[in-house]
């Protein structure tokens, strides 16, 4: 992962948090990987691969949603207390393109407005062409209940 120098680093909370969501198993089937991530900004990015398309051989559009919550919740989780973590309470999407299969597409959230029990974000999708210029195929709206709530990541249990 990499973060930005204009931002404080992550917490080590952020990171533990940060790292056991792009390791678990559904992100890692969908190979979705860190570009960057600060507090209220994260971009990620995968490939589309046979495991991960439809019968058109274009990107699913559950795993368009889905990547785009998951690139959100990193976004989200580098301005989370220690302690805290939040849970999407409301996702609206709108796919406007399709993704042939061994395209690029990068997944880009933004937070909105971070308030006391509600945050809220916007997320981008782009799939990138053989020049490297960027389409846009995707926007969602997404907002997430905070919570105290411990967890167990995988980090800690084979600690």
């Amino acid at each position: 992962m990499t973060y930005s120098a204009q931002s404080a680093p992550l917490s080590a909370y952020s990171q533990l948090l940060s790292e056991a969501l792009i390791n678990h198993n559904y992100q890692q089937f969908c190979g979705i990987e860190v570009v960057t991530q600060t507090p209220e900004y994260c971009k990620t990015r995968l490939t589309v691969t046979e495991q991960i398309d439809n019968l058109s051989q274009t990107l699913h559009g559950g795993v368009i949603y889905s990547m785009m919550d998951v690139t959100s919740m990193l976004a989200t989780i580098a301005t989370l207390d220690d302690g805290e973590y939040a849970i999407t309470n409301n996702f609206s999407a709108n796919i406007m393109s399709a993704t042939k299969r061994g395209e690029t597409v990068e997944f880009e959230a933004r937070i909105t407005r971070n308030g006391r029990n509600l945050l809220f974000s916007h997320c981008e999708a782009y799939k990138i062409n053989a020049s490297g210029a960027r389409s846009l195929i995707a926007t969602a709206q997404l907002s997430k209940f905070k919570r105290r709530q411990a967890l167990t990541t995988t980090a800690e249990v084979a600690a």
